[in-house]
Order: C-alpha cells, then sequence, then structure tokens
C-alpha cells in the first residue's frame, strides 16, 4: 500500500497528528478528545476531511475513476489531515450492487468487479494502513445527493428503510470494522431534518421524532459491535442546532455514552438559523436607531426654525 508522506508531519498523538493504533481507544475529558492508551490521556484534535461519494448513486469514494485509491490516502494524510469521515447509504449496506467499472473505477482496476461495499472496505483499509483515522458515517438512507426538506431523508427512517433497518445497517457496519483500531467513531446520520414523515425534536419522548432517543438506540447497535468507537450525534434542522440537547443530555444520562460521545454541528456560509436571527435583531436594532436619529435630527430643525420665528416677532 501506498506509505504517506512524513516529512513535516507532528511526531505522536499530539494535536493535529497522525494517531498511532497503540494509543487507542479515543474518548471525551470535557470537551476534549483524548487518546487513552499507554495508561494516560494525551489530547487529541480530529483534523478531518470528508471523502464523499459512497452514499451517492455511484456507490464509491469520489475520483476513483481518476487515481489509485492509495494515492488518495497518501495524499490526505501529507496535507496535514488525521482522519477522514466516510459517508455511506444504506443502499451500500443492503443492496449488494456492483459500481460501473469504466464510470467510477478505471483507475482501480483490482476494485473492478467487486460490490459496492467491497469497495468501501477497501477505501477503510487504504486510509487506516497510512494511519488515519477513519469516521464512519450513516449519511442517507438511498443513494443520493444530500440534503433538502422533500428528499424524504430527514429522519432517520424512510418510508423504504424503518428505524429497524437504520439500526440494523450501523450495527454491520460497526461490526464489519470493529478490528481495526483506527476506525475510531462512528457519525449516527447526517443533518437530521424535518421531512414528510415530522420535525425531529430531542428529549420530548415522541417515538416518531425524538432523535435523542433515537440516536442512544443506534448507539447501542453499534457499541455492541464495536465497544470502543467515539459516537458522533448530529443537531437538529440540518445539524445546526443543538439548543435542546440541555433537555435530555444523553452523553451525561446514558452511562454506555459516558466519555465517548461527541456532538458535531454543521455551518454554512448560506444557511444558519442563528447567524440570520442574529441579523434580523441587528436589523431591526438598526432601523429604530436610525428613526430615532431622524426624529431627533427633525425634531432639531423644527425647533430652530421655531426659534427664529420668536426672534423675528420679538423684534417687530
Amino acid at each position: 500500500p501506498a506509505q504517506a508522506p512524513t516529512a513535516g508531519r507532528p511526531n505522536g498523538p499530539g494535536l493535529g497528528s497522525l494517531v498511532p493504533r497503540a494509543a487507542m481507544p479515543l474518548r471525551t475529558r470535557g470537551g476534549r478528545v483524548v487518546a487513552t492508551g499507554g495508561g494516560r490521556d494525551t489530547e487529541v484534535r480530529l483534523a478531518c476531511v470528508n471523502w464523499y461519494g459512497s452514499h451517492l448513486r455511484q456507490a464509491v469514494p469520489n475520483g476513483l475513476d481518476v487515481q489509485p485509491i492509495g494515492r488518495y490516502s497518501a495524499n490526505i494524510a501529507a496535507m496535514g489531515f488525521n482522519c477522514v469521515r466516510l459517508p455511506f447509504s444504506l443502499d451500500t449496506v443492503f443492496d449488494g450492487s456492483i459500481p460501473d467499472p469504466n464510470k467510477t473505477l478505471a483507475a482501480n482496476p483490482e476494485l473492478q468487479g467487486k460490490s459496492a461495499l467491497e469497495v468501501f472496505d477497501a477505501a477503510v483499509a487504504a486510509l487506516t494502513s497510512v494511519g488515519l483515522m477513519v469516521i464512519l458515517n450513516s449519511h442517507a438512507s438511498a443513494a443520493g445527493w444530500c440534503c433538502s426538506d422533500s428528499d424524504g431523508e430527514g429522519l432517520w427512517y424512510t418510508k423504504r428503510y424503518p428505524e429497524s433497518k437504520f439500526i440494523e445497517a450501523v450495527g454491520k457496519m460497526a461490526a464489519r470494522y470493529h478490528d481495526n483500531r483506527l476506525v475510531v467513531g462512528f457519525d449516527l446520520r447526517n443533518e437530521i431534518r424535518r421531512s414528510e414523515l415530522g420535525t425531529p425534536t430531542w428529549g420530548d419522548g415522541n417515538p416518531n421524532t425524538d432523535w435523542g432517543a433515537a440516536a442512544v438506540r443506534a448507539a447501542e447497535s453499534v457499541l455492541a459491535a464495536s465497544p470502543d468507537v467515539l459516537i458522533i450525534i448530529s443537531g437538529l434542522n440540518y445539524g445546526v442546532f443543538l439548543c435542546d440537547v440541555l433537555r435530555r443530555p444523553v452523553h451525561v444520562e446514558v452511562p454506555a455514552l459516558v466519555g465517548r460521545t461527541v456532538y458535531t454541528v454543521h455551518e454554512y456560509p448560506w444557511y444558519s438559523s442563528n447567524r440570520s436571527a442574529f441579523r434580523r435583531v441587528a436589523g431591526d436594532m438598526l432601523n429604530i436607531y436610525l428613526i430615532a436619529l431622524a426624529c431627533m435630527v427633525l425634531l432639531a430643525i423644527l425647533w430652530s426654525k421655531g426659534g427664529a420665528c420668536r426672534r423675528r416677532l420679538a423684534a417687530a
């Protein structure tokens, strides 16, 4: 396999560096992620890149029609990243499809004829062979681009894939890579949001919408198969909203999740409910200020004109 260039890379499991297998597993300590191997905690910064594609209809990581798979893993490590988030769909797990060898795997003849899941195996192996950590991500149910309010994929279950299949899928994927210590985390679901089946909530106990409770059920399936991975849980509303976690902080209330839960928030320049709210408030305050200033100027003008009028009358 390709070897990652090491020039300029920090050594040891420090901030932004590759983390050796012997330093695993990872755990959380407050707001930090630490490597716990060797009998002591060493802080780790997860400097990750997202390698998308397996969750799409092409069913394989993007770019395998252009370059060998090992070159990507070596280049990612050389650029200073130490982990990769690998998205997959439930279709990847269950449908057994064979990716088009000419369109998606032209630069990787050894992968042609393999199933989508076997190509995913090859990606995990290539990445971890150069010391990169891998975070598995259940991105969508049906293969396809994410995300919108109308794609039917907003919740963790869909009309085609009930919750039971979602739970089964994350458990299967966790078990599949249980023996690879550099598969360090499981991102349970990408960008939970409203769909035609309902609007997600957190901590209200509604079995159809309570993502906090569903995340616990999914985490239990993952940890039963692979007890040492971090559990990564998305916020609501496209992953931008975590405020309701305080209603049920699963990272402290669920024993199995203590010391291993990471909440993930997504931030986009074109979408942020909090930023939009701030802009609305700031805009309203600016409008109020400008109106008040205009009134003060108008009063000053009227007062000035009124004073001049009174002086003329007095002179007369």
